[in-house]
């Protein structure tokens, strides 16, 4: 993943870097199983996009190792952290002006995700990412647009093994196949654009 670590404007260090170094670092030292997710993995499998923050998912069973470790280098919750509850299912935490989005699940496909991620060298650490099939998963049980747009890109733009998804599909839940063909037959067959209005002359 290639990400410039110099600010070409302003000369300093860019802070989703640094900020994502020490956070992964922190997490393969505590030993916590985890994956990397979102925009960040999109980007470490060859599809790169914009994104100002780190997305990370952990079991509940390893939510409070993962915020011991995050917070043990600095990073601090934007919501208090409640030890006596269950976690939570997402704890936005900060250094400095960087972030980092934790998704604390013990569902599917989640818990495959991170089971199953692959390690790749990332900020100079190697660490589990989520292959392109689980993120096809993961954005097909979000229907934000960018997520959407997510899917449509690895479908078309990648070699992702679309078998390998429907197999996973009909064993967990195979009434999201329907779904999965439909999003990837938009993404590779989109509409046509509408049409621009024309624009009516008025009479002198």
């Amino acid at each position: 993943m290639e990400i410039v670590e110099i600010d070409i404007v302003t000369g300093k260090k860019n802070t989703f870097v640094v900020t994502s170094r020490r956070a992964l670092r922190a997490l393969t030292k505590a030993k916590v199983p985890f994956a990397v997710i979102g925009a960040t993995a999109l980007g470490a499998r060859g599809l790169p996009r914009f994104t100002k923050d780190l997305d990370l998912v952990v079991t509940t069973d390893d939510a409070w190792d993962a915020l011991d470790a995050l917070e043990g280098v600095g990073f601090r919750s934007a919501a208090p952290v409640v030890r006596d509850d269950d976690p939570e299912p997402m704890y936005v935490l900060s250094h400095g002006t960087g972030e980092v989005d934790l998704l604390v699940t013990s569902g599917e496909p989640e818990s495959s995700v991170i089971g199953e991620a692959t390690k790749t060298d990332l900020f100079g650490v190697r660490v589990p990412v989520a292959t392109l099939e689980h993120l096809v998963l993961m954005y097909l049980y979000s229907n934000q647009p960018r997520h959407q747009g997510d899917l449509a890109r690895i479908v078309t733009e990648t070699n992702v093994d679309l078998a390998q998804v429907e197999r996973y599909l009909a064993d967990v839940h195979p009434e999201m196949l329907s779904v999965l063909r439909e999003r990837v037959e938009l993404a590779r067959h989109p509409p046509p654009a509408p049409a621009r209005p024309t624009r009516r002359r008025t009479k002198r």
